[in-house]
C-alpha cells in the first residue's frame, strides 16, 4: 500500500519566508547620488528571512537616527539581488555608504579590501575583541594590496556553517520503531546509511522520498559551500596558507577527483531527487520540508528556523546532527561564513562607523541576531550565554554550536581570488557536468582546474 508523506509543513508560508521577494526600500532610488555631504546616511541591508529580523534592524536604525541627529535610507534587497550590487560595485557601479549582506562577506568582502574600497574598522571592533568567538577576527581580516597587509575590514555580526537536517520520525517509521536511532559518525557509513534507509522508507510506503538532499546544480550557492565539506574530508588541499594555488600537484588533484566522485555518487545511484541539478537556493529546503528526502545539509538554520511556531515540528519530527568523521577518522573542520557589514570609503564613513558601533552593543545585536530565529549563531561569546542558544532539547543549536566551532579559514581569506571561483560557482558547474552530461569526473576536475588557474592568472595581473 502506498502511504501519503507527511503533512507539508506551512509550505506557503516557507516559500514566502525563503523567496525574500524584490527590494523594498524608503525613499527615493537606491543609487543615490553620493556627492552631496548633507545627504543621508545610505545603507545596503539583505531582508530578513523572517519579520522579526527585520523589526529588529529597522528599529534599531530608527532609534539611531532619533538620538545620533542622523538620517538614514534604509534599503532592503534580497540575498541574490545584493549580491548583484555587490558586484555592480567591482565594476564601478554605485556604492552605499554601509553593505550588509548574508553572502556578501564570502563572494565579495575579501576583492573590496584587495581593491581597496573599504575603511578598517579595527577602531570600531576593538573593544569587542576579547568578546569574540574564535575564528572571527581571521575571517573578517583581509588583504588590500595598496596597503600591502592584511587588516579587519568589516564589522562582525553571526556566524554560520552548512549544518544537517533529518526527518526523525520518518525515519523511526521506515525502521518501524519509537526508539532514536543512531546515525553512523564516520564518513562512508554515514552517507550510506541514507541510502539504505531511502530503501527501507519505500519499503514502508513512502514511495516518493530519497534518501539525501544534496544539491548539484551550478545555479545555487549551496552546491559550491557544501562540496567543500567533501573536499575537507578527502583532506585536499586548494590553496596554501601563502595564497599559492595547489590544484595542479597530483596528490592534490586526486583528492579533488575523489571528493567529487564522493559527492556525486548519490546521484548516480539514485540516492538524491532528479531535479537536484536544476535547484536554486531555496529548493533543497522546500524539498525536505516537503518530506520528500530524509536528510539535507544547508548553510544556515532556516530549515529548523522556518518551523518555530510549530514546536512538535522543531523539538521532534526534524532533528540535527555534526557531520561525520573524515576519510581519515579526524572531525571534519569547517569553513564558517561571517556575516559581516562593510563600510565603503566615503565622505559618510564616520556617520556609518556611528551606526556600526551603535548595532554591535550587546543589547542590540542580540535582539537582531535572535529576531533571525537561529538562523545563525552570534560572534560574541557573551551572548551566546543567553538561554536561547542553550536549550538542551534544542538539537539544531546545538549541533551548529559543535559545527562551528571546528572552524577552519575560508580559502578566500588566504587568497582573494578565490571569491572569484565562488561568484562562478566553478565546483557546482563541474558536478553538474558529471550528473547531467555524463561527464567523467576526472575530465570535470580539470576543466575546473583550469577554469580556476584563468581566474587566478588574471588577479595575478590585475
Amino acid at each position: 500500500m502506498e502511504r501519503s508523506l507527511k503533512p507539508q509543513l506551512a509550505l506557503a508560508s516557507i516559500l514566502l519566508s525563503l523567496s525574500v521577494g524584490g527590494c523594498s526600500f524608503t525613499g527615493a532610488n537606491p543609487a543615490t547620488s553620493q556627492t552631496s555631504n548633507d545627504r543621508e546616511l545610505l545603507i545596503w541591508w539583505s531582508e530578513g528571512y523572517y519579520p522579526e529580523e527585520t523589526d529588529a534592524i529597522e528599529s534599531i536604525t530608527r532609534k539611531w537616527e532619533k538620538a545620533s541627529g542622523n538620517k538614514v535610507k534604509l534599503v532592503f534587497f534580497n540575498d541574490g539581488e545584493i549580491s548583484q550590487r555587490a558586484t555592480e560595485i567591482l565594476n564601478g557601479g554605485p556604492k552605499p555608504d554601509l553593505l550588509y549582506g548574508y553572502s556578501v562577506g564570502d563572494s565579495h568582502g575579501p576583492t573590496f579590501a584587495y581593491k581597496d574600497f573599504l575603511v578598517k574598522t579595527d577602531d570600531i571592533i576593538e573593544d569587542f575583541k576579547s568578546d569574540y568567538s574564535p575564528g572571527i577576527i581571521e575571517n573578517i581580516t583581509f588583504l588590500n594590496k595598496d596597503a600591502g597587509g592584511r587588516f579587519p575590514y568589516s564589522v562582525p555580526l553571526s556566524v554560520s556553517s552548512a549544518y544537517i537536517h533529518y526527518w526523525k520520525d520518518l525515519l523511526q517509521e521506515a525502521n518501524e520503531t519509537d526508539l532514536t536511532i543512531n546515525i553512523p559518525d564516520t564518513w562512508n557509513e554515514f552517507w550510506e546509511f541514507w541510502g539504505i534507509n531511502q530503501q527501507k522508507a519505500i519499503q514502508a510506503g513512502f514511495v516518493d522520498i530519497k534518501g539525501i538532499g544534496l544539491p548539484m546544480a551550478s545555479s545555487t550557492s549551496d552546491t559550491h559551500i557544501l562540496f567543500d565539506f567533501f573536499l575537507e574530508a578527502h583532506e585536499a588541499n586548494i590553496i596554501s596558507q601563502s595564497g599559492e594555488l595547489l590544484l595542479r600537484k597530483p596528490e592534490e588533484r586526486e583528492k579533488v577527483i575523489q571528493a567529487m566522485k564522493n559527492y556525486t555518487s548519490f546521484y548516480k545511484k539514485g540516492w538524491v531527487p532528479t531535479k537536484a541539478t536544476e535547484w536554486g537556493d531555496v529548493d533543497n529546503n522546500i524539498n525536505f520540508l516537503s518530506s520528500l528526502s530524509l536528510m539535507t545539509a544547508n548553510p544556515t538554520l532556516s530549515i529548523p528556523g522556518s518551523q518555530t511556531a510549530d514546536e512538535v515540528a522543531y523539538y521532534e519530527r526534524i532533528a540535527s546532527v555534526g557531520w561525520p568523521k573524515g576519510i581519515n577518522g579526524q572531525t571534519v573542520r569547517t569553513d564558517i561564513s561571517v556575516k559581516q557589514m562593510f563600510i565603503f570609503d566615503g565622505k559618510k564613513m564616520e556617520e556609518a562607523k556611528s551606526f556600526a558601533r551603535n548595532l554591535i552593543k550587546p543589547e542590540n545585536l542580540s535582539t537582531y541576531v535572535e529576531g533571525a530565529q537561529g538562523r545563525f549563531l552570534p560572534v560574541s561569546k557573551n551572548i551566546l550565554t543567553n538561554p536561547f542558544w542553550n536549550e538542551l532539547r534544542n538539537t539544531h543549536i546545538q549541533a551548529s554550536r559543535e559545527t562551528v566551532e571546528n572552524y577552519k579559514l575560508a580559502y578566500q581569506i588566504y587568497n582573494p581570488a578565490y571569491t572569484e571561483v565562488r561568484r562562478q560557482n566553478i565546483w557546482a558547474q563541474a558536478i553538474e557536468q558529471v550528473c547531467v552530461n555524463n561527464t567523467p569526473v576526472d575530465t570535470a576536475v580539470d576543466n575546473a582546474i583550469e577554469s580556476i588557474e584563468s581566474i587566478f592568472q588574471k588577479w595575478e595581473r590585475s
